[in-house]
């Protein structure tokens, strides 16, 4: 019962204080598209459609938010937050990475890795800078560069991401729980999505995802997804979870479709902007 307690609350937590903004479903928003370049044994992962943020000016305060949070990570490897269309990022402490779709000028980026100390180098015919050794501490000491793509992050997350783009490792979306969570998301700007990253969420809980697009000028529209590995477990969680979320978001609902249950909510722009 304690365990039983403590993944609802943890569970409802997470549908509370994770989402943003825009249109269309997980399959049409590019999000699909990243999960496969991804690799099999990832544990979260945070999606931001970009260009549909930079594109919409009810939505410029987000974008800013996005922009202020990641702009000397791209800046110090020559990348501007302008040319960044897709970002999708695990940020883990280890097989770290960081996948960016756009129009990037790769000329600027090879002399700014050059004068951060990179050293270009290649794996699976894949052209990889890599960060000499005693130089800067931070956890992405690595940059793929593939044309409209960038890999950014330590060893392991850059070849990992390379494997399953170049080599046909297993992706993210071979995963039955995460390929039906984003089956079930509508898409957005903004997306997360997880797998049984802690013990306190391993009974009963599978993968959840959280998605949020734009309903007005004001308003973002709060969508979750959960799944379970027993319909009762996801059964005694339903009320639990929308008391949480009522606390966060206004008009939450909780429904359950068998070893699912979906949430939908709202929150104003202005609240979101802290969530980048």
């Amino acid at each position: 019962m304690f365990r039983r307690v403590l993944l609802v609350v943890c569970l409802g937590a997470l549908l509370a204080t994770m989402a943003v903004a825009t249109t269309g479903c997980a399959s049409g928003s590019g999000l699909m598209a990243m999960l496969a370049k991804v690799p099999a044994d990832t544990v979260s992962l945070k999606y931001v459609n970009v260009k549909a943020l930079r594109n919409d000016a009810d939505l410029e305060d987000l974008y800013d938010a996005w922009k202020e949070r990641v702009q000397s990570r791209l800046q110090n490897r020559g990348i501007s937050p302008s040319e960044v269309n897709i970002f999708a990022s695990n940020e883990a402490l280890s097989k770290r990475f960081t996948l960016l779709t756009g129009t990037f000028d790769l000329d600027e980026v090879r002399d700014e890795l050059e004068d951060r100390h990179y050293e270009k180098d290649d794996y699976r015919g894949v052209e990889v800078w890599i960060r000499e050794a005693g130089w800067a501490s931070d956890l992405e000491n690595q940059v793929a560069l593939m044309g409209d793509l960038i890999i950014m992050g330590d060893e392991s997350g850059v070849e990992a991401c390379i494997k399953v783009i170049k080599a046909g490792g297993d992706s993210w979306l071979s995963k039955v729980d995460i390929n039906d969570v984003a089956n079930r998301l509508p898409g957005g700007i903004y997306v997360e999505m997880a797998k049984e990253w802690t013990s306190i969420l391993a009974s009963g809980f599978e993968a959840y995802g959280i998605s949020a697009k734009k309903q007005d000028s004001e308003t973002l529209k709060i969508a979750g997804v959960a799944k379970f590995n027993d319909e009762d477990d996801a059964d005694d969680a339903v009320d639990t979870i929308e008391d949480i979320m009522d606390q966060r978001f206004d008009g939450a609902q909780v429904t359950q479709e068998g070893l699912f249950l979906k949430a939908t909510a709202r929150i104003d722009i202005d609240d979101a902007k802290g969530l980048f």
